[in-house]
C-alpha cells in the first residue's frame, strides 16, 4: 500500500480497500456538500492495526497530523456495509466524542467488535476517523418512505445524532410529498440551510432514494453519511418518479380506487371510452338518476394513472352533492364548502333517501330476460354498443338499489354482534335463493368491463343451504319485535346482493359480444394482432379512422406501466393520525411479550416471542432469529434497528410503555406494525 492513512483526494485510487460509507462521503464532498474532515484506514491494514499496538500508535499519530480537531469519531466502513440490498445499519461499533488520547483504544474496540461480527475476516473491514461535530440539531432523513411510499421523512432532535439512530429518544418527525410542501411546519434552521432541497438533490444525483444522517452546527449544515434505502426496489422507485411527474404540484388532490375501479382496474383505451359513455350526459347513469328525479352532473371524475383506473373524489362527490368538498375537509373527509350549492345538494340527498327498494322481483325478471335472451341475431358494432348502454342502465339501477338496501341493513346491525357479511355466509337461514336462478349464457369470456380481459368467466351461483350457528344463536336471542323489524330488510338485502351478481353476468355478456365484434373488425381492417383494436379510440373505430401505428404506440405506452402496483389512495398531503403508538416496520406478529432478560433465560424454548424493550438499540438484531416482533417505548422509523427489522420482515411498533398499560410481560399479544397497534390475545385466539 502506498498510504496507510488515506485522505480524501486519494480515496478513488484505493476504492477496493474502502467501504461504501467512505465512498459515499467522498461523493458528497465532490457534489459540494459540507462533510466533517476525515481520513480512511484501508481494510488491508486492519489485522495488523488490531494486533500491533506500536503500529496503531503510529497510525493515530499520522491521523492527528492530518485532522486537527477538538473531538473525534471512529466509525466502521466495512466492505459489506451500506450495500444495495443490506445496510448492516448500526451493526458495527461507533465511538464518538473522543479526545485525541482516546483514539488508540477506540480503534481497537471497533476492530475487536467487527472481528467478532465478521468471524475474523478483518480484511473486509475499513475504518473512518472523522472530526466529531457536537451538533445543535441532528437527524436522519429518508428521501422516500422505506416502506415504498413517495414521501420524504425527516426525524430530528436538538441533540447528538447518535441518540436518534440508536433509538434512545423518540425524535420529532415531519413527512411530506416532494411536490406538495404547502403549510409545512419546519424549524427555521431548515429553511435557512435549504436542507429539504439538499436532500432532494442528494437523491437525484445518486439516482436512488437515500438514507441520510446529518447535523447542523453553528448554522452550518453537514452530511455525516448517505446510503441507498435497502427496502425500496428499483421498480418501486420508477413508480415513485412516475407519480412525482404525473401528480399536481403544490395543489390539493385526492384520487382513490373505489368500487367503480373494480369493474375495469386497468382499462384499455376502448374500455376507458366505454366507462366515460356510461357516466356521460344522457348516459345510463344519468338516465337512472333522472328516473328518480335526481340532478346528476358528469364531472369527468375517471382518471387513468399508470394504466390503472382512479376516481377523482372531489369531482365525483360534486356530481351529486355539489356543496361538498373532500379537499377542504380534515383528512379529506367531505364537508359542506359551497353554500351556494346547498339547496340542490339537500334535494339530491332527500331524493336518494326517498328511493324505495322493494321492487326487486321486477328487477330480477328484467335481468333474467336480458341475460337469457338469445343474441343469435347479427348485430353491427353501433347496435351492440347501444344495446350495451341500454342494458347498463338496468345494471346501474340494480347496483344503486342494492347499495341503498345494504346500507339500511348495516344501520340496523350497527349495535348488533352480527354483521351483514356474516349474514350473507349463512343466507339460507333467512331465504331460499333457489327462486332467483338464471341460466348462464354460453361463450362468456372475461370477468370485468375491460374488453381485453380474456380470463375464464367465473359465475357465483351460490344458492345452496349453509349452516351458521352464530346466526342461529343471535337470531334466537332476539326479541320477536326486532325479528319482525329485521327480517324483511335482511331478506331484501340478500336478494339485492344476488341481483348485483346477475348484473355482472349481463355486463360480461355484452362485453363478450362487443369484444367479438371488435376483433372481427380488427381482422377485417388488417390491424395484425386483434388486441391492437383495444387501444384505438372508440370514435375512431365507429368512424373507420383507425391507424394501426397509433394503436401499437398506445399499446406500448400501456404495457410500460404493467408492473406498477399503485396505492389505493393518492393524496396531496400526509394524513397524520394522532396516536402514541406508531408502526416503524410493517407486518403482523403474535407471541409472548418478553424482555431481553427473559429471552436470554429461556434460550431453549421454541415459543413465539414479541420482544419488549425501552430503546430500539441496534444490538437487538442478535435476537432476530428468536423473535416474531418488537415493541419499544422509544425509537423512530429511521433508527438503525428499524431499518434492520424492515430488511428482515420483523414487525416493530414504538411508543408503548409497559408501565402505563394493562398489557404486561408474559401476556400473549398481537402486534400490527402498519397501524402501530398491540392487542392482548385470549387463549382461544392463540389456538
Amino acid at each position: 500500500m502506498e498510504n496507510k492513512v488515506i485522505q480524501l483526494q486519494k480515496i478513488e485510487k484505493f476504492k477496493n480497500f474502502l467501504g461504501n460509507k467512505t465512498h459515499g462521503l467522498k461523493k458528497c464532498h465532490d457534489l459540494g456538500f459540507n462533510i466533517p474532515k476525515f481520513v480512511a484506514l484501508p481494510s488491508v491494514i486492519s489485522v495488523e492495526l488490531l494486533g500491533d499496538e506500536i503500529f496503531r500508535t503510529e497510525i493515530v499519530a499520522e491521523v492527528l497530523k492530518i485532522i486537527k480537531s477538538e473531538k473525534y469519531a471512529v466509525r466502521s466502513s466495512a466492505l459489506i456495509e451500506d450495500g444495495k440490498k443490506h445496510s448492516f445499519a448500526g451493526q458495527f461499533l461507533t465511538k464518538i466524542n473522543l479526545k485525541d488520547n482516546e483514539l488508540d483504544e477506540a480503534i481497537k474496540e471497533v476492530l475487536t467488535q467487527s472481528e467478532q461480527i465478521l468471524k475474523g475476516k478483518l480484511d473486509n473491514f475499513s475504518i473512518i476517523i472523522q472530526e466529531y461535530i457536537v451538533a445543535d440539531i441532528a437527524g436522519v432523513t429518508f428521501t422516500r418512505n422505506p416502506d415504498g411510499g413517495r414521501e420524504m421523512i425527516i426525524e430530528y432532535g436538538f441533540c447528538e445524532g447518535e441518540k436518534i439512530v440508536s433509538g434512545k429518544i423518540k425524535p420529532k418527525k415531519i413527512a411530506f410529498h416532494w411536490n406538495n410542501q404547502l403549510n409545512l411546519d419546519i424549524p427555521v434552521e431548515f429553511i435557512k440551510n435549504k436542507i429539504i432541497e439538499k436532500f432532494k438533490d442528494l437523491e437525484i444525483k445518486n439516482g436512488f432514494p437515500q438514507d441520510i444522517e446529518w447535523c447542523i452546527k453553528d448554522g452550518i449544515f453537514y452530511i455525516l453519511q448517505t446510503r441507498a434505502i435497502t427496502t425500496i426496489m428499483q421498480k418501486q422507485y420508477e413508480q415513485i418518479i412516475y407519480l412525482e411527474n404525473f401528480l399536481p404540484k403544490n395543489k390539493k388532490y385526492f384520487f382513490e380506487k373505489t368500487e367503480i375501479c373494480e369493474i375495469s382496474s386497468r382499462p384499455s383505451i376502448v374500455a376507458y371510452d366505454l366507462l366515460n359513455l356510461i357516466y356521460s350526459k344522457n348516459g345510463p347513469v344519468d338516465n337512472i338518476y333522472k328516473k328518480y328525479g335526481i340532478n346528476y352532473k358528469h364531472t369527468d371524475f375517471l382518471v387513468i394513472i399508470g394504466n390503472e383506473l382512479f376516481i377523482d373524489k372531489e369531482k365525483e362527490i360534486q356530481g351529486l352533492l355539489p356543496a361538498y368538498s373532500c379537499l377542504q375537509g380534515k383528512n379529506f373527509i367531505p364537508k359542506i364548502y359551497k353554500l351556494s350549492k346547498l339547496l340542490p345538494t339537500i334535494k339530491n340527498l332527500f331524493l336518494l333517501n326517498k328511493i324505495k327498494t322493494n321492487n326487486y322481483d321486477a328487477l330480477f325478471e328484467h335481468l333474467k330476460a336480458e341475460i337469457e335472451k338469445n343474441n343469435n341475431k347479427k348485430l353491427n358494432l353501433k347496435s351492440a354498443l347501444n344495446f350495451f348502454l341500454i342494458n347498463y342502465a338496468l345494471i346501474f339501477e340494480t347496483n344503486l338499489l342494492a347499495s341503498l338496501s345494504i346500507k339500511k341493513v348495516n344501520l340496523l346491525l350497527k349495535n348488533e354482534t352480527m354483521n351483514f357479511t356474516e349474514i350473507l355466509s349463512g343466507h339460507s337461514f333467512f331465504i331460499d335463493l333457489n327462486k332467483y336462478k338464471i341460466i348462464i349464457p354460453r361463450g362468456l369470456t372475461g370477468n370485468s368491463l375491460d374488453l381485453s380481459d380474456r380470463s375464464c368467466f367465473k359465475a357465483n351461483e351460490d344458492t345452496g343451504k349453509k349452516i351458521n350457528k352464530n346466526i342461529t344463536d343471535w337470531w334466537n336471542n332476539m326479541s320477536k319485535y326486532k325479528r319482525e323489524l329485521f327480517h324483511a330488510r335482511i331478506v331484501e338485502a340478500i336478494i339485492y346482493n344476488r341481483l348485483r351478481e346477475f348484473g355482472r353476468w349481463l355486463t360480461i355478456k355484452n362485453i363478450s359480444l362487443l369484444r367479438n365484434l371488435l376483433c372481427a373488425y380488427a381482422e377485417k381492417n388488417g390491424l395484425g394482432d386483434s388486441e391492437n383494436i383495444f387501444f384505438a379510440n372508440l370514435d375512431d373505430i365507429l368512424n373507420n379512422k383507425i391507424k394501426k401505428t397509433a394503436c401499437i404506440h398506445r399499446r406500448n405506452i400501456y404495457n410500460k406501466y404493467n408492473h406498477f402496483k399503485l396505492p389505493e389512495k393518492l393524496i396531496s398531503s400526509i394524513i397524520n393520525v394522532k396516536s402514541k403508538m406508531v408502526g416503524v416496520s410493517a407486518g403482523l406478529a403474535g407471541g409472548i411479550l418478553q424482555d431481553q432478560k427473559t429471552i436470554e433465560a429461556n434460550k431453549n424454548k421454541k415459543e413465539k416471542v414479541i420482544l419488549y424493550t425501552e430503546i430500539l438499540s441496534p444490538d437487538l438484531t442478535k435476537y432476530f432469529n428468536k423473535i416474531a416482533g418488537i415493541v419499544s417505548n422509544n425509537g423512530g422509523l429511521l433508527s438503525h434497528l428499524a431499518i434492520m427489522a424492515r430488511e428482515n420482515n420483523i414487525p416493530v411498533i414504538v411508543g408503548f410503555s409497559i408501565k402505563n398499560n394493562t398489557i404486561k410481560l408474559g401476556d400473549h399479544v398481537q402486534i400490527d406494525g402498519v397501524h402501530g397497534m398491540i392487542m392482548k390475545r385470549s387463549d382461544k385466539q392463540r389456538n
